[in-house]
Formats: C-alpha cells, sequence, structure tokens
C-alpha cells in the first residue's frame, strides 16, 4: 500500500471513530438500532472493498457473459489481450472495423491472408471492377483467385492496425476469412479452452 493510501486510510479510521463517539455519547441509545446499522454499513463498506479489489476479475466476468450473448463481438481483458469465444460450430468469429463499416470474419490460421469477399469488398468501398485477380489461393472450396488489397485501418476492439495486407477473392465464399496476414500483427495468439486470445506487441502502437 503507497503512502497516500495509508494517510487515508488513517484518516478514514478517525473520521469513523468520531462518529461512532458521537453516537455512543447520546443517553438514548437503542443498541439494536446501533447494532443494525453498524452490520449494515459494514457490509456495504466491505462488498465496495471487494468490489474494488477485484475490478479486474469482475471486469473479465461481464466481458465472458457479453461474449457468451454475442461470441462474434471481441473483448479485451485486464492484460489487454483481445479475447475471442468459440462459436457453436468450433470456430472462431469476430467482428472488425475496416472503413468504419462493420465486417464479419472468421479465424482460419490456414489462410496466409486475410481474405475479402466481393460482397463485402463493396461495402468497404472498394471499387472491384478494377482489382486483378491473379493471386492463386487454395480454399475449402477449391482453387480461386484473389487481387491483393492494402487496408489502411482494421480495428477490433478499439485497437487501430494500419496497412494491413489483404485479399479480395473471386470465389464463392460463405464467410471473410481473417488470415495470418493480420494475425502476425500480434505477438502471439493462443488457443486456451474455448477461448482464442490474441495479445497486442504494445497498445500504444496501434492506437
Amino acid at each position: 500500500m503507497s503512502e497516500n493510501n495509508w494517510q487515508e486510510a488513517i484518516y478514514l479510521i478517525i473520521l469513523i471513530v468520531m462518529m461512532l463517539s458521537a453516537v455512543f455519547s447520546r443517553q438514548d441509545l437503542n443498541w439494536r438500532k446501533i447494532i443494525k446499522y453498524l452490520i449494515i454499513w459494514g457490509g456495504i463498506g466491505f462488498l465496495v472493498i471487494a468490489l474494488y479489489a477485484y475490478r479486474f476479475e469482475f471486469g473479465d466476468f461481464k466481458n465472458r457473459f457479453v461474449s457468451e450473448i454475442n461470441p462474434t463481438s471481441p473483448k479485451i481483458n485486464a492484460q489487454k489481450q483481445i479475447i475471442l469465444n468459440i462459436a457453436q460450430d468450433g470456430h472462431f468469429y469476430t467482428r472488425l472495423k475496416i472503413n468504419n463499416v462493420e465486417v464479419l470474419f472468421m479465424v482460419d490460421t490456414g489462410a496466409s491472408d486475410m481474405m475479402l469477399n466481393i460482397s463485402d469488398a463493396k461495402k468497404i468501398g472498394i471499387d472491384v471492377s478494377k482489382l486483378v485477380f491473379n493471386r492463386p489461393y487454395q480454399t475449402a472450396n477449391g482453387r480461386s483467385f484473389g487481387a491483393i488489397i492494402n487496408l489502411k485501418e482494421v480495428d477490433i476492439a478499439g485497437i487501430k492496425f494500419n496497412n494491413v495486407r489483404a485479399s479480395v477473392n473471386d470465389a464463392d465464399m460463405g464467410v471473410n476469412l481473417l488470415g495470418m496476414s493480420f494475425l502476425r500483427r500480434f505477438s502471439k495468439y493462443e488457443f486456451f479452452q474455448d477461448r482464442l486470445i490474441l495479445t497486442p506487441f504494445q497498445i500504444s502502437d496501434y492506437n
């Protein structure tokens, strides 16, 4: 505990003692009420201290609860890591903001690039008629071709990445793929139980 915290604690103790002295100096004391109020205020004080002491754990619990309701919504824990919850189909999905437009992606560590389907590429303002689809890809649906693009800014859970390499794919993709060209922007990614944890190098690098 720091010196300032000790001073605040001593001041609070003195204040409580003075208040109790004023109460106990009265002649018409109702001891039942005094004990009742002491228990109530003591419980409130204990609850406030407990909430403050475990504020980060409660924050993680809140994020976990919200993620269960909406697994595509990325959350940041107390360690400034991005947490994705597994979906019912066993995959990890997340929503990214590109050019201020939210786009749904499925994490795919087997994909070399961050891959957009043509429909969502148009939504974020890409003129697909000017793209050259000359990069071959082998996807789950077979061989396809993509056009390399550069995304000026990609936002995930409020953390912004600049100049992200991506590809617009000419195949009939059901969902966009969040591949290694994006995942490599993190210091590490790890699968833990039913969560995917993305650890940035430094938060300040991306804001």
